[in-house]
């Protein structure tokens, strides 16, 4: 493995850790009814769980943000990424 491979897997390993705040996190905004900072997260997440082979996330993330961009409450899909999150931080 090359110093960029190891750190990359440093940077893979971290972010399957933050899955599971980041879902509870969600979850927490989601009951509040901050659909911005909702909509702020699920941005962050779609960019890095596609440049960590995490395109699945990416996507739901990339759902999530264009529904409350078109302003809908979109607790379903919320609720789909907070579980994904948790599957990923499981090792799933």
């Amino acid at each position: 493995m090359t110093d960029f491979d190891d750190r990359f897997a440093l940077l893979r390993a971290r972010f399957a850790v933050r899955a599971k705040e980041e879902a509870l996190e969600l979850e927490r905004l989601a009951i509040a009814g901050s659909w911005g900072s909702v909509r702020d997260l699920a941005h962050g997440l779609a960019g890095r769980a596609g440049m960590f082979g995490h395109g699945d996330i990416g996507d739901i993330a990339a759902e999530v943000e264009e529904e409350i961009d078109q302003g809908r409450e979109p607790r379903d899909r919320v609720a789909a990424l907070s579980a994904r999150l948790r599957d990923l931080d499981q090792g799933r």
